[in-house]
């Protein structure tokens, strides 16, 4: 009769276990959905072809106009949310790559354009006693002073004209 009884004590454990797991599942689940529709809702203000607005921003910032901002804020806003998610993710033991989340976010914001953004985004309310931003601003902070974005365009375009005068050679 003991023995029976802890056998269904066990089992109540081990499904009281699972529901919590399957509710923290179900969490993940929402705030990757709600996270992913904010990331298309930003997507969708880039336009069709944001790439010289991009450019402008590492090139000329400063004659960007309001509605070259709004791109480039919309461009920068899909960056900071997919790092969030995958923080998150790896926060709940669900890293897909290791470290992924800090190239992404160095690649983005390793200009000056996106570190003033990224100064301005943090002064109108964002909550940094949050855990997931502090650490998007530990990461975004740490590429202050860079210009790693500039600097691999054109790190690439070099590689390429070298690439392209070994081959006429």
């Amino acid at each position: 009769m003991l023995v029976s009884h802890l056998g269904i004590l066990a089992g109540l454990i081990l499904v009281a276990i699972q529901i919590d797991q399957e509710t923290q599942l179900t969490r993940i689940q929402i705030f990757s959905d709600a996270t992913n529709a904010r990331i298309q809702m930003h997507e969708s203000m880039l336009g069709d072809n944001p790439a010289p607005i991009v450019m402008k921003s590492l090139t000329d910032p400063e004659a960007l106009s309001l509605e070259e901002l709004r791109v480039m804020d919309a461009y920068l806003l899909t960056a900071v949310n997919e790092a969030r998610l995958r923080l998150v993710l790896a926060q709940e033991g669900l890293r897909v790559n290791s470290g992924e989340e800090e190239n992404i976010l160095f690649f983005y914001f390793g200009n000056p354009f996106a570190q003033a953004w990224w100064r301005q985004f943090t002064a109108d309310g964002e909550d940094m006693s949050i855990e997931i931003n502090a650490e998007l601003d530990r990461i975004i902070r740490s590429a202050e002073g860079s210009d790693i974005t500039l600097g691999f365009f054109r790190g690439l375009g070099e590689r390429l004209n070298m690439q392209s005068t070994l081959a006429i050679e």
